[in-house]
């Protein structure tokens, strides 16, 4: 069986090949497949890093959430929202999201989102954009344990009714 990396590397560079011709005969949505041909080939990237380092014992600490915080976003282009919008957009990525489930079903993938859950981060945008059920949902993977949120504080009681302000009395004069 061809390695996980690999695996996922072969078949994100089809989806780029099945992008590219959309994008180079439809002007109007160019820019938006160059962006989305850009990300994918970064995914491949950070992924093969990532699993070259599970591999040989030397993973990273996973960050901090950042849900809930500012983020800036730089000037680049944001992408469609809805689910499977890629599918959508380009129907050649159709055959090719269903290769991504043989990665989602690869038996090195649950060890390796439970050592390295920053895959995820990699995962998860694309399963969404191919319309694909994320890998933490998947019955054969475990998902990562939660971080309990500490219960919100209860909101200050309300003062006593006053009146904003007097009204004023005006006389007929």
């Amino acid at each position: 069986m061809q390695p996980l990396a690999a695996l996922f590397s072969t078949i994100l560079a089809a989806l780029r090949a099945a992008i590219a011709p959309v994008a180079a005969r439809d002007r109007t949505r160019t820019a938006l497949l160059v962006h989305v041909w850009s990300r994918l080939s970064r995914m491949a990237t950070r992924f093969e890093r990532l699993f070259a380092r599970w591999q040989a014992g030397t993973l990273p600490k996973p960050r901090p959430s950042r849900a809930g915080q500012p983020r800036s976003r730089a000037n680049t282009p944001r992408l469609p929202s809805g689910r499977a919008w890629l599918v959508v957009t380009v129907r050649e990525t159709a055959s090719i999201a269903l290769q991504i489930n043989l990665v989602l079903s690869h038996p090195d993938l649950p060890a390796f989102l439970h050592a390295a859950p920053q895959a995820g981060r990699i995962l998860r945008p694309l399963c969404h954009m191919l319309g694909l059920p994320p890998p933490t949902q998947n019955p054969q993977h475990p998902r990562p344990p939660r971080h309990p949120h500490p219960p919100a504080a209860p909101p200050p009681p309300l003062p006593a009714h006053t009146p904003l302000c007097a009204a004023p009395r005006f006389s007929p004069a």
